[in-house]
């Protein structure tokens, strides 16, 4: 074998081994990748005023789409993409749908961080220091299990459950609040106006 082909086996080496890193670092971080994807794709149309409240809930999203545990980050990625598809299926107000979309996933990304910011915090309280404010150990201990019980129980209905069906709910109200039409509402109007002569 010459230095030329051992060089070229060399640098497809180096190739091949920088492609499948970078696949494993896209593939590891797909959520957070594809929520910054949908909320550029939501500040691309929208209203200048709009635009700055976008890039502030999307860096809100994209940071909870790459901490949150799971299935925080699934639900708020399968929610961008929902609300996306909203925008592109309403005919009469993109702009109060996209505000909404928006809002929405502020909302449920500041509520996953600040589960997982009380999680740290929680992490590092000692229950010696709570003891001897509650009467002994056993106590503190039993009071910080039940308050940590009871907290991730509502965590994990809010996060899994209600935020995301609530979501939806509002923005299948917002498309079913005007009738399927074909055209731009301009056209409707038009249609109603010359009863469809």
């Amino acid at each position: 074998m010459n230095e030329f082909t051992s060089h070229v086996q060399l640098i497809a080496l180096y190739l091949l081994n920088g492609a499948l890193a970078l696949s494993y670092v896209i593939w590891e971080n797909l959520t957070p990748i594809a929520v910054g994807i949908a909320f550029v794709t939501l500040g691309w149309r929208a209203p200048r005023p709009q635009r700055g409240w976008i890039a502030g809930s999307g860096g809100l999203a994209v940071l909870a789409a790459a901490f949150a545990t799971p299935p925080v980050p699934v639900l708020l990625t399968v929610m961008a993409g929902v609300g996306l598809l909203a925008i592109h299926l309403d005919r009469f107000h993109p702009d109060t749908v996209r505000w909404r979309v928006m809002g929405s996933l502020a909302l449920y990304a500041g509520a996953a961080l600040a589960y997982l910011a009380y999680n740290y915090y929680l992490a590092g309280v000692d229950a010696a220091v709570w003891a001897e404010a509650i009467g002994g150990q056993g106590e503190a201990q039993a009071t910080l299990a039940q308050g940590r019980a009871f907290l991730t129980t509502l965590a994990t209905w809010g996060l899994w459950l209600i935020l995301p069906l609530g979501y939806l709910s509002l923005l299948v109200q917002g498309l079913l609040a005007h009738p399927p039409v074909g055209g731009r509402p301009e056209a409707t109007i038009a249609q109603v106006r010359t009863r469809g002569r």
